[in-house]
């Protein structure tokens, strides 16, 4: 099977609009493979481009569902995988897509290559653990780990690549300079770990950014919270990071609803959002954020 060293000419340029930065540093495909625990687990592969990382986790025996939006991509995967057995394709945003519909073939499944649109490809689900992995796209990576969160914390771990700031953001504590609504949503939906940096010259185009690998263990929440509705709210309460509690939840909340958490605070209001941790925030916006 080609690997990222082996591949041929390039079938189309690569567009700037859908963040193509093709993965093709060999030794850095191997280091994110090695992250998916289990020999031979499930993977559903976001973003899959031209297959190089799809090629080395069918390698290692892993059954793989790309997830591929942009179409000649989908039809160049159909292509160089779609006789492997244990690959299968579907065309879908993963911006929008919802993960726990998501299962790549089981074992001994018929091949599935032709890509899919819109629902799940036909043939048996997987068993077993699955993992997500994927190289995103900078411009909507933040939107795909969202999405993961609310829909996608079944499969575990995720494996995915950012931008470096934005995976230092994921990972900031509270505190500090980086840490905002995606380190919050992050850390309350998985256990997130920086694995390593990747740099500009291990893509094809290099980009003008260093890119890091991220790996999430997705926690289990007895009551998982209305994601949609604590982004909302930490979007407004971030947005006002530097001031007081005291001042942002006054203009988020009612008059008399503010009177009444005023009277009785569940932290102090002299303190700023960047200094809660993701479960004080949770229990805020649960206890006045609906």
């Amino acid at each position: 099977m080609t690997r990222a060293s082996d591949l041929g000419p390039e079938r189309w340029l690569p567009s700037k609009a859908w963040g193509q930065n093709y993965l093709v540093n060999a030794g850095v495909i191997d280091k994110i493979v090695d992250l998916v625990p289990i020999a031979g687990a499930g993977v559903i592969e976001i973003g899959a481009g031209r297959g190089a990382l799809t090629g080395a986790l069918l390698e290692r025996g892993h059954r793989v569902l790309a997830v591929e939006p942009h179409p000649e991509s989908a039809r160049f995967l159909a292509g160089r995988f779609g006789a492997e057995a244990g690959f299968s394709l579907l065309e879908a945003d993963a911006t929008s897509l919802d993960f726990s519909s998501l299962a790549p073939p089981a074992d001994g499944a018929p091949p599935s290559g032709a890509p899919s649109s819109g629902a799940p490809p036909s043939g048996a689900p997987s068993s077993g653990p699955i993992a997500v992995v994927g190289n995103l796209p900078y411009c909507v990576a933040a939107r795909i780990l969202i999405n993961l969160v609310r829909t996608g914390r079944g499969h575990g771990p995720w494996i995915l690549m950012f931008q470096r700031e934005v995976a230092q953001r994921i990972v900031a504590a509270p505190g500090s300079r980086d840490y905002g609504l995606l380190s919050v949503i992050a850390q309350l939906a998985a256990a997130c770990r920086l694995c390593f940096h990747v740099s500009p010259g291990s893509f094809s185009p290099a980009p003008k950014v260093t890119s890091s690998v991220v790996r999430f263990e997705p926690l289990e929440l007895a009551s998982p919270p209305d994601w949609d509705a604590l982004s909302d709210w930490l979007t407004r309460l971030f947005s006002m990071r530097r001031k007081q509690l005291g001042n942002s939840l006054g203009s988020m909340l009612s008059p008399g609803r503010f009177e009444v958490l005023r009277a009785a605070p569940p932290v102090p209001l002299d303190r700023r959002p960047e200094q809660l941790t993701p479960a004080t925030h949770l229990a805020l916006f649960e206890a006045w954020g609906s």
